[in-house]
């Protein structure tokens, strides 16, 4: 009997995780990987980061005027469409 009741709870259990769980769509964004050395803005708040070896480091700070001109080369998303990544991979 005690097999039954744990059985039935584990059903429950895993049929209320599957329903809960969002289901992966493809407008789902994913982080980027960068390399080593990258500039990031944050066009919000104007921060600027440098992808390290060890991490991230914050290095500054921009306007909002040089924001809007940073180089081609400079990160400004760290998200991707999921689409996206697999098609550059």
């Amino acid at each position: 009997m005690n097999m039954l009741m744990t059985r039935k709870w584990l059903a429950v259990s895993i049929a209320a995780s599957c329903a809960l769980a969002p289901a992966a769509a493809s407008a789902d964004k994913v982080a980027r990987v960068v390399a080593d050395y990258t500039v990031f803005v944050d066009p919000p708040t104007g921060f600027v980061f440098v992808k390290l070896p060890a991490g991230w480091k914050f290095v500054g700070k921009v306007d909002a005027q040089e924001v809007e001109r940073v180089p081609h080369h400079v990160v400004t998303s760290m998200l991707v469409d999921t689409d996206e990544s697999v098609a550059k991979k």
